[in-house]
């Protein structure tokens, strides 16, 4: 009877515990174009995510554009909590461009299904597995 306790005990463990050593894997979905880059930034601090400190990202990669979607295996990130932040860089100029009132590339963020959302680092925050993310257009 013990033995079937502790392997119900360690079951369910298993499936609380975020697993180690199998990265982060961000899909990118809702990729207008092939033009540019995408630029991934992943951040383990709060602050800077809260902040959109891109100097504050604890691993970041640029991927070349395609049309529908894209991803990404950050091998090393295996601890987590993670927030993702990326942009269509489409003229690789490596900036979001904008005007005073819209969004000329895309944006996307973990825990942001919506174009409206705007989420912090806890609403943002993923484990170390598969992951979407969605790219929103401002035009």
């Amino acid at each position: 009877m013990k033995h079937k306790l502790l392997a119900a005990s360690l079951a369910l463990s298993a499936m609380t515990i975020p697993v180690g050593a199998e990265g982060l894997n961000v899909s990118v979905e809702g990729i207008r174009n092939a033009k540019g880059n995408i630029v991934i930034l992943v951040y383990d601090d709060a602050k800077a995510f809260d902040s959109l400190d891109v100097w504050g990202a604890i691993d970041y990669a640029q991927i070349p554009s395609k049309k529908g979607g894209i991803s990404h295996k950050f091998a090393d990130l295996d601890a987590g909590p993670y927030a993702v932040l990326l942009f269509h860089d489409e003229n690789n100029d490596e900036e979001l461009n904008m005007t005073a009132t819209e969004l000329l590339e895309g944006i996307g963020a973990s825990g942001a299904p919506n174009a409206q959302d705007v989420p912090d680092f806890k609403a943002a925050s993923v484990w170390p597995g598969d992951i979407k993310v969605r790219v929103h257009y401002g035009n």
